[in-house]
């Protein structure tokens, strides 16, 4: 069973009346990509619910009110003062919009970009209207059991004079170094404590407030808890780190449970999504952008990328080399595959990937390697070529994808292909031939004579030709092809060689042979 559906199927088991999926992100800079592997992953949990005939909302947060902790270096200088304060307090780059507006807003047009049918919401506005006013009220009378739980659950010692909320502190508006040290049933005591945290200084000021109304927010792991309690949450996945052993989703379920008194909300840890190797931040800037991966990859594939693979499996991705290539080789098989059967774990993965999931896909699909490789060859129709291969004329849908994947070609050729993916025709013979061996040239004296009786000027046909030769005259592979590239690119390696001189004129190919 494609593991989609076997998370709906556990996530039945509560029997809600309705279901809500959740997920949150901090918007503290330029949001990576691995961010956008948490909305797909709830995305495609709704879809499989409202599949199942089961009412279902996905809703995605902004954790606006969050104090900025941590800085890309190009934003340090001019933001380094606003260390602590909440990020929907502080103005963009752009002076438009708050800061947390500002990374949200690209993040979001990719959101809609990827046909996902989401609620924003906003954790300030939340705070604002009074919507965590109970909860609040309720964490600060049970401060002592969340002291219990977090010792319970993650081992960490609270002092007896911490209470699980942070005010904004009303002389500097930090909310990161503020310390909240009693509660009287309607305001609390605070302090602004200069080395409270290591990533910012507070000012000093001591005081009562009340913690209404967006005057204060909990810490990360009750809050979690909270919002289960305030929106009656369903589901919330989130990344491996949050579902370790002792971490925020472990103390979020305890306090859910023995504070709020509700049923936690269904979860699981998912793997990383790594560039390059690498774990990507938002914070510090590291790793590439949500616009830098929508750029390369239409939303099919790009949503695809994040599907294909099991959540609870890391997604290794990096846009050079043949990783795009690969990438559609795959999406191509599901794609057949659910034209065979639309239940099959392949056929899921398509119908997961698509925007329109009623969308049936076409039958033929041209191999973006081979649009890439027909792109560099000179005066040819890439449609034509389609057509020859498929044996037939091809669906407005079949040229539609080809048209797609002539442009998505075009960029990766040109940005992120591999070396030995780029060729273009040598207008004369190269010098390098002058090293083939004794043996390359008889096999090319070989494959001129049967190219020139061959009457099927196709790829199948010069395959079989380059390999017969080869084999009888029992030649090493590297040596055979090598020989062949030479003389047309220069090169070592390169496409199918069968279908490479099969896109030539014949009478071209024969004379570079007989030149050689």
């Amino acid at each position: 069973m494609f593991w989609v559906d076997e998370t709906i199927n556990e996530i039945l088991n509560r029997a809600d009346e309705k279901y809500l999926v959740t997920d949150y992100k901090t918007p503290s800079g330029k949001i990576h990509i691995g961010a956008l592997r948490g909305v797909i992953i709830h995305d495609v949990i709704s879809r499989g619910l409202i599949e199942k005939s089961k009412q279902a909302e996905f809703w995605y947060g902004f954790d606006d009110f969050d104090p900025i902790d941590g800085l890309s270096d190009d934003l340090k200088n001019d933001y380094g003062k606003f260390m602590g304060m909440p990020l929907c307090n502080v103005q963009s780059p752009d002076k438009d919009k708050n800061f947390a507006q500002y990374y949200a807003k690209s993040f979001i047009d990719v959101i809609n970009l990827l046909g996902i049918n989401v609620k924003i919401i906003w954790a300030s506005e939340i705070y604002k209207n009074g919507t965590h006013n109970k909860a609040i009220e309720i964490v600060l009378n049970n401060a002592d059991k969340i002291r219990q739980i977090y010792k319970d659950v993650s081992g960490g010692e609270k002092p007896n004079d911490w209470y699980p909320l942070h005010v904004v502190c009303p002389k500097c508006g930090k909310i990161g170094t503020t310390k909240v040290t009693g509660w009287d049933g309607k305001e609390v005591e605070f302090e602004c404590l200069e080395n409270l945290v290591q990533w910012a200084k507070g000012c000093g000021e001591i005081g009562k407030m009340s913690p209404f109304d967006g005057n204060a927010k909990m810490p990360y792991k009750v809050e979690t808890a909270a919002k289960w309690f305030a929106f009656n949450t369903s589901v919330e996945l989130a990344g491996k780190d949050h579902y370790t052993k002792g971490g925020t989703f472990y103390v979020a379920r305890a306090v859910a449970d023995q504070v709020f008194k509700i049923k936690p909300a269904y979860g699981y840890g998912y793997e990383w999504f790594l560039v390059g190797g690498k774990k990507m931040s938002t914070s510090r800037g590291t790793g590439a952008s949500v616009e830098e991966i929508a750029a390369i990859l239409r939303p099919e594939i790009l949503r695809f990328l994040m599907v294909r693979t099991r959540a609870k499996r890391s997604i290794e991705f990096d846009v050079e080399g043949d990783t795009i290539s690969l990438l559609y080789d795959e999406y191509d098989r599901c794609s057949a595959a659910y034209l065979e059967d639309p239940d099959s774990d392949l056929g899921r993965a398509y119908y997961y990937s698509e925007i329109d999931p009623t969308k049936k896909p076409a039958e033929y699909l041209m191999r973006f390697s081979k649009v890439a490789f027909f792109l560099q060859m000179p005066h040819v129709d890439i449609l034509s070529e389609a057509e020859k291969e498929k044996g037939a004329p091809l669906s407005s849908s079949e040229k539609q994808e080809i048209q797609n994947r002539t442009q998505e070609a075009t960029l990766w050729l040109k940005k992120y292909a591999p070396e030995e993916a780029k060729f273009s025709i040598c207008e004369k013979l190269p010098d390098s031939v002058k090293e083939f061996t004794n043996e390359q040239k008889v096999y090319l004296e070989a494959v001129l004579k049967k190219l020139k009786e061959l009457d099927n000027w196709d790829g199948k046909a010069i395959h079989t030709v380059l390999h017969e030769v080869k084999n009888e005259q029992k030649l090493p592979p590297k040596d055979a092809f090598s020989a062949i590239y030479r003389i047309f690119i220069d090169k070592d390696s390169g496409p199918q060689a069968g279908w490479f001189l099969a896109a030539l004129d014949k009478k071209f190919v024969i004379n570079r042979l007989e030149e050689v």
